[in-house]
């Protein structure tokens, strides 16, 4: 069997697709939802040791890369009113230990998220799409970081070489949501150049650009306010840059927020899964 980054994917993390919580979903992210539980299906079926997720809602510092540790990880959606809404999962320990050796042996700084620290809502979201496929094996929650576009793909090339190092069978998610303000109901006001992120992003992720997508302009993700950047970034090293049948399965837009759904890569040895 293979192992080490099974499949680098990009997931979004609005609470609003969530239909427990949301109660009816809205008609734009119906089409979302729907591409979110096919993928989860499918790599459910590759039966992964290990789902390490990044997301851009952790804890973070200004020079340093954080990890969850703590023997198990939980989350609920107690904020939004939903508390009995909620996932705990097996923290995968060991994985945690290489991926932190391989940090320090690259000359970069990490630093220990705290045990008993909640899941933020961008590791719950998408965390709960498993949970709901009956999924219970271990996760690795990551957080971003201040630091360069180039130090988050060396990031995610610790992880990768982390999992590799431990014959681990894992499949990466980058919690990543786009702009957010393309349109007057955004949570930051319209701005006319904000869809131009979004573009970008899909696009290059349709031809397997990773480069492209490493260089959008930093004014760019400025104006469109997005969560999404650098999560993809950690992704893009996880999948060594390498693109390997990049496809974006659903695109939409909702109150203003751009999600994406998407596979960077995937090494799967049965071809059919991700067909």
């Amino acid at each position: 069997m293979n192992s080490g980054v099974l499949v680098s994917a990009i997931f979004p993390h609005a609470p609003i697709l969530v239909g427990a919580l949301s109660g009816e979903l809205m008609r734009e992210v119906v089409p979302l939802v729907g591409a979110i539980g096919d993928l989860v299906r499918q790599i459910v079926h590759v039966n992964p040791e290990t789902v390490i997720l990044a997301t851009p809602h952790a804890p973070l510092a200004f020079d340093a890369f954080g990890i969850h540790v703590g023997d198990v990880l939980r989350g609920s959606f107690a904020h939004y009113g939903r508390s009995a809404l909620s996932v705990c999962l097996e923290n995968d320990l060991e994985l945690v230990d290489e991926i932190i050796s391989q940090v320090l042996e690259h000359r970069m700084k990490g630093f220990e998220i705290p045990e008993g620290t909640p899941l933020d809502h961008g590791a719950l979201v998408p965390l709960y799409f498993f949970w709901e496929a009956g999924w219970r094996g271990r996760v690795i929650v990551l957080s971003t970081s201040y630091l360069s576009e180039r130090d988050h793909v060396r990031y995610g090339q610790c992880v990768e070489r982390a999992a590799r190092a431990l014959s681990r069978r894992a499949v990466f998610i980058g919690s990543a949501n786009l702009s957010h303000r393309l349109s007057d109901a955004a949570p930051y006001g319209y701005h006319p150049r904000a869809c131009e992120f979004d573009r970008e992003i899909v696009s290059a992720v349709e031809r397997g650009d990773f480069a492209r997508i490493i260089r959008i302009a930093p004014e760019l993700r400025d104006l469109a306010i997005e969560c999404g950047h650098r999560p993809i970034l950690i992704a893009i090293g996880a999948a060594g840059e390498i693109p390997v049948h990049p496809r974006v399965l659903s695109y939409a837009s909702a109150l203003g927020v751009g999600y994406m759904v998407a596979i960077l890569a995937d090494r799967t040895r049965e071809e059919s899964a991700f067909s």
